[in-house]
């Protein structure tokens, strides 16, 4: 008697160890599973921003100003695809240690089922000269009392339920090795697939590169051209930023003037207003309100995390900050937000709960910008043909501020910009592109 309970103990003890070992292999398999799915989640975001770029890309023209757009477009398209190329390829490394850990595993569990098929089968083979009819009866006649037989009544039928269970358990989990060996050969089919795919990027990413070298070597030819066209663009880069900053020193000392004023009460007496704090900590900055201190956190901790400032397709055109035209030396631009390439009639939009503080005339062309104050923080977005919004409005995150220009040549760019106070900030390291 001991020993049937002995045995009934030592396969009880295989059942859990299998049940953590089951475990254990799919808490890996999620964790691993979920990596690749990530990967997926990048190469399809940016396999979409490259088609979207294809439809971007303006047909190279005559003049200068076509091509250098045309160089810009293209240049961003090659950086894209470079991504694309990488991303493709830490995929494949990805599911290449996914399918040996995979097919490892697989072994492992294969093997620890073909053991315990021989126990259950071995146990199962005891069981049917121990079960027969004389022995279960002989088992239970030879009860010293009747509380004794009534345990081994009760003791044998909760055996042959667990054998009965032992032996579902073995199905489940046959079916689920061959699940596993289907998600096996699908790993397989992907990497193919995978593989293939590579090939065809890296293909593409060498003939993009051999049409910016054409390019390029058209250009060269035309460096006095090319030098009047920059210095043409940079003019106008700066005058915006003049104008912006005057924007923004008028609200700042507005704001302080505000602060320093006072307000009538009902009995016809004065009193300072207590509320205001200053925004930059300097004494020089805006004056801020509780509100806008709360606005202000809740703007800086949304940094990487604020949406792109357009609806619908866009790609950079003009990353921020000095930067040299690709193969192209003695080109330089110095910008002091990012260019959007977008859609024609495509519209502009705000990124964060704010103020529309001010809305101004382009100073060389007949277009418009806006500034929406975010606490001290300010966004700006310009070469806008169309408004939706006045000054003074206030605005969501995701707000229609006005529809992006387009110009004759059939380029639509939002020129947007970040400030804190006049302080610049690189969009691109705020904007979630």
């Amino acid at each position: 008697m001991q020993k049937f309970h002995n045995k009934a103990s030592f396969t009880s003890f295989v059942r859990w160890g299998l049940l953590v070992f089951i475990l254990h292999f799919s808490f890996h398999l999620s964790i691993s599973a979920q990596t690749v799915q990530q990967m997926k989640k990048d190469r399809a975001r940016l396999e979409q921003q490259i088609k979207e770029s294809q439809k971007l890309l303006a047909s190279t023209g005559k003049d200068v100003k076509s091509q250098l757009a045309q160089l810009s477009v293209l240049s961003e398209r090659i950086r894209q695809q470079t991504e694309l190329v990488t991303q493709l390829d830490n995929e494949l490394k990805a599911t290449d240690a996914e399918i040996t850990r995979l097919g490892s595993e697989l072994k492992e569990l294969e093997t620890e089922l073909q053991m315990r098929k021989k126990r259950y089968a071995s146990a199962l083979g005891q069981s049917v000269h121990r079960n027969s009819f004389e022995n279960r009866m002989l088992f239970l006649l030879s009860s010293d009392t009747f509380r004794q037989m009534y345990r081994r009544m009760r003791y044998l039928g909760e055996y042959a339920h667990f054998q009965a269970q032992q032996g579902r358990e073995i199905q489940a989990k046959q079916q689920e090795l061959e699940t596993k060996r289907e998600e096996l050969e699908s790993l397989k089919t992907s990497q193919t697939e995978l593989l293939a795919q590579q090939k065809a990027e890296q293909q593409a990413l060498a003939s993009q590169k051999a049409e910016q070298q054409t390019l390029v070597s058209r250009l060269q030819k035309k460096q006095a051209d090319i030098k009047s066209e920059i210095k043409r663009q940079q003019s106008e880069y700066d005058r915006l930023d003049k104008k912006i900053e005057q924007l923004i020193n008028e609200q700042i000392a507005a704001s302080q003037a505000k602060s320093k004023g006072k307000t009538s009460t009902p009995k016809g007496k004065d009193t300072t207003k207590k509320t205001e704090t200053t925004g930059s900590g300097t004494g020089g900055g805006f004056k801020m309100s509780a509100d806008d201190v709360k606005l202000s956190g809740s703007f800086l901790s949304n940094k990487g995390r604020l949406p792109v400032p357009v609806q619908g397709s866009y790609m950079i055109a003009a990353h921020y900050g000095i930067h040299q035209m690709p193969n192209m030396k003695y080109v330089t631009v110095n910008n002091q937000g990012v260019d959007l390439r977008c859609g024609a009639g495509a519209t502009a939009r705000n990124i964060f709960d704010g103020e529309v503080s001010a809305i101004f005339e382009h100073p060389s062309r007949k277009t418009y910008g806006v500034l929406v104050r975010h606490g001290d923080y300010i966004s700006v977005y310009c070469n806008l043909a169309t408004l939706s919004v006045r000054q003074g409005d206030k605005i969501k995150g995701g707000t229609a501020i006005g529809t992006i220009h387009t110009d004759p040549s059939g380029e639509s760019i939002l020129q947007f910009q970040l400030r804190k106070e006049l302080q610049r900030l690189n969009p691109e390291e705020w904007i979630k592109f």
